[in-house]
């Protein structure tokens, strides 16, 4: 019975995590490039951030597009009714 109260919040939180990126209208969402830019920016890069930033800008582009694929239309198998189609959410 607990289980759904935390799939609704962990759904709620992740389209709205990829709503707010679209409706920001950034244009480093909205172009995809904002990934060439995350890993240099962030508060305490990583030491893969150095790595992860000299990828191609094709690769950064399309895990970009890949997250927002994740935060906003995948993030519905959270409520799914079907076992198999949420353990792919």
């Amino acid at each position: 019975a607990a289980v759904w109260p935390l799939r609704w919040l962990l759904f709620k939180l992740m389209l709205m995590s990829g709503v707010v990126k679209v409706q920001a209208n950034c244009p480093t969402w909205l172009k995809l490039t904002a990934l060439e830019y995350h890993f240099a920016t962030q508060c305490i890069p990583t030491p893969l951030a150095w790595w992860f930033h000299q990828l191609p800008p094709l690769l950064l582009r399309f895990g970009v597009a890949a997250t927002l694929w994740i935060e906003i239309p995948a993030t519905l198998l959270l409520l799914a009714p079907i076992h198999s189609l949420r353990f792919c959410g």
